[in-house]
């Protein structure tokens, strides 16, 4: 019994201590991490405040560089003081009109003579050109200034200016701040409720503090704040500790363009007042762990048997649990091979099924360019019909297995809406008369005639809809209606319903309509083609557009299946009525191609035949012969041999694949600056990010589509090789071949009207701005790549913040609110918005300027 008594205090002294040891620890830690925490909390709240203030200046900056370009312009075409005070009146009228109280107006030294524009007259005793905001904008030799906080001679209040000198060097022009917007912004400084804020000019002046008392005071000369001044001084940008007033205090500092300082100062025992709770709850919980462990060592020693009987009772649990762990573990593994399986099946599928169909659709696209025969017509309608029915199938799938990884994302753009209308129209009429349906259409004439989503998801949606609805009518008639149920704010609801005569549901088979693979029904619709996936899908998409699917269905009676969609209103003018004769006169093509480049040089490897005869009359259209071959090894001695431009490389192919082909052309530095675009069947999900990660510049699925195909042409082909594209409208023509002007800019779809008002009506001083901007463009396209690389979103979104406001004064709008979707998003520290959308917006903008200079 002593030995017992002996063990029991054993191991209440070792687990005591070893608890001990551990709350120690894990209290250590958790105030070191704390500690870590809250620092790095009150650098990122200093740079987020000095970001809105650098911001807030900015934009006075802007606008007082726009004004001086322009007065400076004024003033080299001998302009009178009494046209510039005209114009800078007017310009601080516009800057009161859109911004806030904080902006006092424009005003400056021009030809010697002082000029306001909010009509101070200035007593006579007064030397503008005596006052510190001149006599620094001069010294600073033409650049934007920030002039440190001065008392107003007009109002006699604390304000900044900013100035510029313009082009002759004694010229000045200048914009007064109050500091009201500062002050609010510092008042309201705080970490996690606690602590306050001021700002320091760089000689030690409060410019700002949250005791409006403490403003104008000169912390260098104060005994009392010299040490807080100069450990300031010498800390710049980050943060330390410090007693102030007798309190432990934590102090984080960041500069504001060089000029100012931004303090927050937090009490440590505040800040740390959350973590020390947590540390006694810490401790706490810790002895009573300790007490709850004793209560059972005791309980155990006066019930020994009790014990042994509870252990062999656990250790019969802990057998069980093994067992259960290891069924958990059998199950994890089967369905991880139920995954791998379902992988592999997509993909063997995907490339199996989708190689034959690029053979059958693209020689059947051949048919439609190039046959003129009716009947022939009529027949590879129908067989394009068939095939695009397996490819949907196909496709339902492939998207549902890119919905269900996380895969699918929407790519909203530009679109005409009747063109959307019309190529649905296009796509189920032919299926429904082939069924004897009649099919209807109901278009509301006051649906905008341009919008911005993601055209391809609704067009699937609605499409989805209208093949069910086909599918499951037998006699009758199916109907799609759009209602236009109004227009708020720039954005246009839409009412889309699919109302068909058809078979209908019964209620209790509404909820299976939404389940994936299942059919309704199964036995009576056997004979209908399809996988169980459409309605998932259209309702998976519809819940990624913040829309959802609405049913009223009547068994043996008829079914309407309905959605609302916002979409953003590109163009409002109405897209009016649908003119059933004139959609569908002749079988055609469906695209139409805008791209000739007969000097391409491209090579096209498969081992397919009937691939390779697809791709090079497809080429063709494009006025391009390529090069084929059917092996990755004549891939490798026709690279040897000549230059190409791009190269399309099949995945799957015996004896050496194109993964083996690609590392073999790089390794031997074989592509001379081509581009290698894999080209393959295989479509399932993640395929596009294991090409890239491969090393291959893109990406082209079969069946091969036109419109893919072009783009890729378009995106990577040398611009000396393109003979140019199809003009859309004579405007277009005349423009590509006239000399800069007023009319060539509203050809490029500038809003020109708008631009002359920055530039005062002059029509040559626009197009010499226009000229700047896109000589610049490049320059700055490089130096947002340059920032994105280096993931600095501080100076990307000062920089694309410069484009929107340079690109709104040329008329560039479409490009400025692009720049502003940027702007918001790199404030917002979204790096994966900014990548998504940072390429298209610097290719376009490039273009722009391409086209301007051109």
């Amino acid at each position: 019994m002593n030995n017992n008594r002996k063990t029991l205090l054993l191991t209440l002294g070792a687990t005591f201590v070893i608890m001990a040891m551990l709350v120690a620890y894990t209290t250590s830690l958790m105030y070191r991490s704390s500690d870590s925490y809250i620092h790095e909390l009150g650098d990122d709240k200093a740079s987020a405040i000095t970001a809105d203030l650098e911001n807030y200046l900015e934009t006075a900056r802007s606008v007082l560089w726009v004004a001086a370009d322009t007065v400076d312009h004024m003033v080299a075409k001998g302009a009178t003081n009494e046209e510039i005070v005209e114009y800078i009146t007017r310009e601080s009228a516009n800057t009161a009109s859109q911004f806030d109280e904080s902006y006092t107006g424009i005003y400056g030294v021009i030809n010697g003579q002082y000029v306001d524009g909010v009509g101070w007259t200035p007593p006579d005793d007064y030397d503008p050109t005596a006052r510190d905001w001149y006599l620094d904008t001069v010294a600073a030799g033409g650049q934007p200034l920030v002039v440190s906080p001065y008392v107003d001679a007009q109002t006699g209040n604390v304000i900044i200016s900013i100035c510029k000198a313009l082009t002759n060097k004694y010229d000045v022009l200048g914009l007064d701040l109050t500091l009201t917007g500062v002050q609010e912004t510092v008042e309201e400084i705080n970490i996690n409720g606690s602590g306050y804020g001021f700002i320091l000019n760089y000689d030690g002046t409060v410019v700002a503090h949250h005791d409006s008392g403490e403003k104008g005071k000169n912390y260098s000369e104060d005994p009392d704040k010299a040490e807080l001044f100069n450990k300031i001084i010498s800390v710049d940008k980050g943060n330390f500790d410090m007693v102030i007033d007798g309190r432990n205090c934590s102090v984080f500092v960041d500069d504001v363009l060089d000029q100012w300082h931004l303090v927050i100062i937090v009490e440590n025992s505040v800040l740390l007042k959350d973590t020390i709770n947590v540390l006694i709850v810490s401790i706490l919980v810790g002895l009573l762990v300790f007490g709850l462990i004793s209560t059972f060592y005791i309980l155990g020693y006066r019930h020994e048997r009790k014990v042994n009987k509870s252990m062999e009772e656990m250790k019969a649990n802990e057998q069980k649990r093994e067992y259960e762990a290891k069924i958990l573990m059998l199950e994890k593994s089967a369905a991880d091979s139920a995954n791998k399986a379902k992988s592999d099946f997509l993909a063997d599928m995907s490339h199996e099924i989708r190689t034959p169909i690029n053979a059958v659709l693209g020689m059947n696209e051949m048919i439609l360019r190039e046959s003129k025969d009716e009947q022939i017509l009529e027949y590879s309608a129908n067989i394009k019909s068939a095939g695009n029915t397996l490819l949907s199938i196909i496709n339902n799938i492939l998207d549902f297995s890119k919905i269900e990884d996380g895969k699918m994302s929407l790519v909203p753009v530009e679109f005409d809406t009747a063109e959307l209308i019309n190529s649905l129209i296009n796509s189920i009429s032919e299926r429904a008369r082939t069924k004897g349906l009649e099919f209807n259409v109901d278009i509301d004439e006051s649906v905008p005639s341009k919008l911005y989503g993601d055209d391809v998801r609704i067009s699937q949606v609605i499409m989805n809809l209208l093949t069910n609805a086909v599918k499951y009518t037998e006699n009758g008639s199916v109907t799609l209606r759009v209602k236009n149920k109004g227009i708020d704010d720039g954005s246009v609801t839409l009412r889309f319903d699919v109302i068909d005569t058809g078979i209908g549901i019964k209620d209790e088979d509404l909820e299976k309509l939404f389940m994936s693979f299942e059919r309704l029904e199964e036995k009576r619709n056997r004979h209908i083609e399809g996988t169980g996936l459409g309605i998932s899908i259209v309702n998976k998409l519809l819940t990624m557009m913040n829309s959802k699917l609405e049913v009223d269905s009547k068994y043996a009676i008829g079914s309407t299946f309905g959605f609302d969609l916002k979409l953003r209103v590109v163009d409002a003018e109405p897209v009016g009525a649908f003119d059933e004769k004139n959609r569908n006169s002749r079988i055609e093509p469906d695209y139409i191609v805008h791209l000739n480049a007969p000097d391409a040089k491209i090579l096209v490897t498969d081992d397919n035949g009937m691939n390779l005869k697809v791709a090079v009359n497809f080429l063709k259209i494009f006025g391009i012969t390529p090069v084929t071959c059917g092996s990755g090894a004549e891939t490798i001695e026709l690279a040897r041999k000549e230059r190409f431009d791009i190269i399309f490389l099949d995945h799957m192919m015996p004896q050496m694949d194109g993964f083996e082909t690609l590392k073999v052309l790089k390794d031997e530095d074989l592509l001379q600056g081509a581009v290698v675009i894999a080209l393959t069947a295989n479509a399932v999900v993640g395929a596009e990010e294991q090409y890239l990660k491969a090393g291959f510049d893109g990406y082209l699925s079969k069946p091969i589509m036109l419109a893919d195909l072009e783009k890729i042409l378009r995106n990577n082909l040398p611009a000396n090789v393109i003979d140019g594209t199809v003009s859309n409208t004579p405007e277009e023509a005349v423009s590509s071949s006239s000399a800069l002007s007023a009319e060539k800019a509203r050809a490029l779809g500038l809003n020109v009207d708008a631009a002359l008002v920055y530039a005062c009506g002059e029509e040559d001083f626009y197009l010499e701005l226009l000229t700047d901007y896109a000589n610049a463009a490049y320059e700055k396209c490089s130096e947002l790549t340059s920032y994105l690389d280096n993931n600095d979103m501080k100076n990307y979104s000062i920089l694309v913040h410069s484009l929107k406001s340079s690109s709104r004064t040329v008329g560039a709008d479409e490009i400025s609110d692009r720049a502003k979707a940027l702007e918001d998003a790199s404030k917002n520290e979204d790096a994966d918005f900014v990548k998504e959308h940072h390429g298209s917006f610097v290719k376009d903008l490039k273009e722009l300027a391409a086209r301007i200079l051109g």
